[in-house]
């Protein structure tokens, strides 16, 4: 049962390497500006655990950040302003006491949706593809409108560990031992499901660039990722 390549030390080693994940995550995230190069080397790591590759999460971690912090950076202002900007507004309707027409709430709404829907493939494609800011952010909505049920479905893993502790609170040192190393973990899961379509492709065609290390990633064209996610809309 205790041997070193026994399902439950496996079972045991993953749990160890999900929270340690998250606990690096979150210290990383302290000085808030870092959260995007965060973010990113987090999925750069889920991605690896998933795939069951040998590596060691804080140096991995640390690697990712620093290799991403520039673009990843750019993109968590993009997205922070993007969040504020909306936060704003909400609290235009909900406070200032003017009266708005039903049409703009429901604007509203569904701006926000669309904004969630792509904000969740923004730094899983930092961490997995190589592209300027515009294009990761261009084709991060693209995939969201081209995938909705697995754009949903990311949404609701982020739920998850929240809606437990609505639930049940006493859950509380499980869920912040291991919540955000989850979130990231089970994630990949449906992530790297949905980029397997576009690498498969940009393999094939002979455009791929792998990064110092080529099993860490592939670096897609922006204008061949949409080329796919349009064809696979066509299609549908």
């Amino acid at each position: 049962m205790f041997k070193l390549d026994s399902p439950l030390v496996n079972f045991l080693n993953k749990v160890a390497d999900i929270m340690i994940l998250g606990i690096v995550f979150m210290i990383a995230c302290i000085p808030v500006i870092t959260a995007g190069a965060s973010f990113t080397a987090a999925y750069y790591m889920g991605f690896k655990m998933v795939k069951n590759e040998e590596t060691y999460i804080v140096k991995g971690f640390f690697k990712a950040f620093k290799e991403n912090f520039k673009q990843a950076t750019i993109l968590w202002i993009f997205v922070l302003a993007i969040m504020l900007l909306m936060l704003a507004d909400y609290r235009i309707i909900l406070y200032s006491g003017l009266a708005f027409a039903s049409w703009i709430r429901i604007a509203m709404v569904s701006v926000t949706l669309i904004a969630a829907l792509g904000a969740v493939f923004i730094f899983p494609l930092q961490a997995r593809f190589q592209n300027t800011v515009k294009h990761t952010i261009k084709n991060a909505f693209l995939m969201a409108l081209s995938h909705l049920p697995s754009a949903f479905l990311l949404i609701i893993i982020y739920a998850v560990p929240y809606l437990l502790l609505w639930l049940v609170p006493q859950l509380f040192p499980v869920v912040f031992l291991l919540g955000f190393g989850g979130i990231f973990y089970f994630k990949s899961f449906v992530l790297l499901r949905v980029f397997r379509r576009y690498e498969e492709a940009v393999a094939d065609d002979g455009v791929k660039e792998p990064r110092e290390d080529a099993e860490e990633g592939l670096f897609a064209e922006s204008e061949r990722m949409e080329h796919e996610i349009k064809e696979k809309k066509n299609e549908n």
